[in-house]
């Protein structure tokens, strides 16, 4: 599995916490795409819902899984929409939400063509 670094994660992230171990890694990246799309998924339910609690709790949970996979712009984004609640109180504009829903999709395609390459011999993005 190549450690080349993708536009939206890093694999070299998911690599060091696989402790190099291609097939361990393929499985982080698998449990990436599951926990993240549900955590994501709760997210926008509470954003829907204008639950600034638990919104403020989710965006820490789903930064958590991010962080792991390297995915910096979309940790950005969760800061700024953590920092807008605890500065106002109110949940996220819908502006700052696109934004991350458009930003975890790229994360999370970019994950999977990454899965989906590292099964061939020169895995790239």
């Amino acid at each position: 599995m190549l450690s080349r670094a993708c536009s939206h994660f890093s694999p070299e992230m998911f690599l060091r916490h696989a402790y190099h171990d291609s097939a361990v890694c393929a499985e982080l990246c698998t449990l990436f795409l599951q926990v993240a799309g549900e955590q994501f998924a709760r997210l926008e339910s509470a954003v829907q819902a204008g639950n600034v609690a638990a919104t403020t709790h989710e965006c820490h949970a789903l930064k958590g899984s991010l962080l792991i996979s390297g995915a910096h712009a979309a940790i950005g984004i969760l800061d700024h929409i953590d920092a807008e609640f605890n500065r106002q109180k109110l949940a996220c504009g819908s502006v700052r939400f696109a934004e991350l829903k458009t930003e975890i999709a790229l994360t999370m395609e970019d994950v999977r063509n990454f899965l989906a390459r590292s099964e061939r011999p020169a895995a790239q993005c």
